[in-house]
């Protein structure tokens, strides 16, 4: 699966944590291409753009490019995104409100 959230749970497999996965996925990301301090953040005045994500825990079967599979414990299951501050995709759940 090509998938950011899966990719970062077959770094949860591997043994990095919450945080330091995170951090690769957002303000790492953003130093990287020197967009620091408007993107990978959520101080103010940056764009709110926000992925939410549930961390679930269970086993899971991670698979590489060569078909070599690698079982975890938990995988990141993306819930909704909010881009600018405003829902993205439908339906709107509570508490966000439509633009």
């Amino acid at each position: 699966m090509p998938y950011l959230t899966w990719v970062m749970s077959k770094f949860l497999g591997l043994g990095f944590s919450l945080e330091q996965v995170v951090a690769m996925a957002t303000v790492n990301a953003a130093k990287v291409i020197n967009r620091i301090p408007k993107l990978g953040t959520l101080q103010v005045g940056a764009p709110a753009d926000v992925a939410i994500m549930e961390l679930v825990e269970g086993p899971v079967s991670f698979l590489d490019t060569r078909n070599n599979s690698r079982e975890g414990k938990t995988y990141l299951k993306p819930v909704q995104t909010v881009t600018a501050g405003v829902p993205f995709g439908r339906p709107y759940s509570s508490p966000f409100s439509v633009r």
